[in-house]
Formats: C-alpha cells, sequence, structure tokens
C-alpha cells in the first residue's frame, strides 16, 4: 500500500514538473549567487539546476550548466573565482536545467556525461505533449561513461559514478574526494518532493536504492551539492 502512494505521488509530480517546465522564464533578473563550499569547490546557484565548481591552477572544471541564456552570466560568476580556462563539464543527467547551457560551454569545454545522456540529447525526446528536438552537436557529451571514471584536476579525484534507473536513466553522481564534496544532481532535491522522470527511464524504487547507495559512501563530515534546491538548506 505504502509503495502504491508513492507511486501515485511520483506520478503527480510528474504532471505538474511538466507543467512547471513549460512556464515562461524571465532569466534577465536571474542573478548568480557563489558559495564556497569546502576548499576549491564551489555551487552557483541561479535558475535551473546548481552548478558545482573545482577551480585551480589547471583550470575550471564545472558540473551542469543551468540554461544557454544564463550562459554568460555564469561566465561571469566563474571568472570571479579563477581567471584560468574553462576545461571540463560534467553532466549529472540530461533534462534542459542541467544542460541547457552546453551548446555555449561545449565549444570550449570537454562534455563528460553517462552515455544515456549523450544519446538523449542527440535524440528528440517527449514527456507528454512536450517534445524536446535534439540539441545541437556542441551540446553533446564527447566523452562517456558507463559505470564509473575519473578526472584528476586542480589536485582533486573527481569521480563520476552512474547509478542506473533513479531520476532517469542517465544520473551521475559526482564525488570530490579530496574536498570531501558530493553533488547529487537530481537525486537529491531540497524543498520540494523528488522528481522521478519516467519518459527519460526513471524509476521510483530505483531512486530510493540509488539513494541509499550513495548515502552508505557518503563519508563523515561531507557536504552535499544538490542538484535543484528552493531553500538555502543545503548543507548535511
Amino acid at each position: 500500500m505504502k509503495l502504491t502512494i508513492l507511486r501515485v505521488a511520483f506520478v503527480g509530480l510528474f504532471l505538474l514538473g511538466a507543467v512547471w517546465a513549460t512556464q515562461e522564464r524571465d532569466f534577465s533578473k536571474v542573478e548568480i549567487k557563489a558559495t564556497n563550499v569546502r576548499g576549491n569547490v564551489y555551487m552557483l546557484e541561479g535558475q535551473g539546476g546548481n552548478i558545482g565548481v573545482c577551480v585551480g591552477d589547471d583550470g575550471i572544471l564545472i558540473v551542469d550548466s543551468q540554461f544557454a541564456p544564463l550562459a554568460e552570466k555564469i561566465r561571469a560568476a566563474l571568472k570571479q573565482l579563477n581567471t584560468g580556462n574553462l576545461k571540463f563539464l560534467l553532466n549529472t543527467h540530461w533534462h534542459g536545467d542541467h544542460t541547457g547551457g552546453n551548446p555555449i560551454f561545449g565549444k570550449e569545454m570537454t562534455i563528460i556525461a553517462h552515455t544515456n545522456v549523450r544519446n538523449r540529447l542527440m535524440t528528440e525526446q517527449r514527456r507528454g505533449e512536450r517534445v524536446t528536438p535534439p540539441a545541437p552537436k556542441e551540446a553533446w557529451p564527447v566523452i562517456t561513461v558507463e559505470s564509473t571514471a575519473t578526472v584528476h584536476f586542480n589536485g582533486e579525484e573527481i569521480k563520476i559514478v552512474h547509478f542506473p534507473r533513479g531520476h532517469t536513466d542517465g544520473d551521475c553522481v559526482i564525488f570530490f574526494t579530496k574536498a570531501n564534496v558530493v553533488h547529487m544532481g537530481d537525486d537529491f532535491f531540497v524543498g520540494r518532493f523528488p522528481f522521478v522522470d519516467l519518459s527519460s527511464g526513471g524509476d521510483v524504487e530505483g531512486l530510493t536504492k540509488n539513494i541509499a547507495a550513495v548515502i552508505a559512501q557518503l563519508p563523515a563530515d561531507v557536504k552535499i551539492i544538490p542538484g535543484t534546491a528552493r531553500s538555502p538548506r543545503w548543507r548535511i
């Protein structure tokens, strides 16, 4: 009975999410706020998915890219943190509030994501009546992950770990090992109930299992960057 109730709740939120996604957005008023999480890892908040940032002598690595109209604001915020070159862009999944800036940043950064993220960005996607056309080639990941991968950058060991069929079928959680920071993408929402995108291979039970698996791997005193936050209480 409890599982049935959860399924109904998730489906309701799925439909509500589709309505939210179609609402008009005024990006001109969006401000990009930078917060130091720990060490050389930062979080950028604007509109859409929170962006993780690693800065240092090697340059700049970011996790997710929010929306295309915010790209120059994001770029300006990054320059305030580090004047180095933009090197890597990691995507936690394919949704537009996390990959919208890919076509712009992809012209100068190496994009890394799960294979399913590349496949979905390359092809038309449908969610109910909403149709998302294929993204331009500049938005596609050029390095794909099947299970795990590691980027050694700015003295950090940055682990990319795929967790199958949760929020979507292309979810990756990013572990900044040295800083003890984890970017969970939309496997972790703050301020509202989780959203499972059934049309993108998401699965309610899978998300539950994935969150439990991530929690089991979290070291003591970890700080987490959520994929979507509508509240400032994002640290644990």
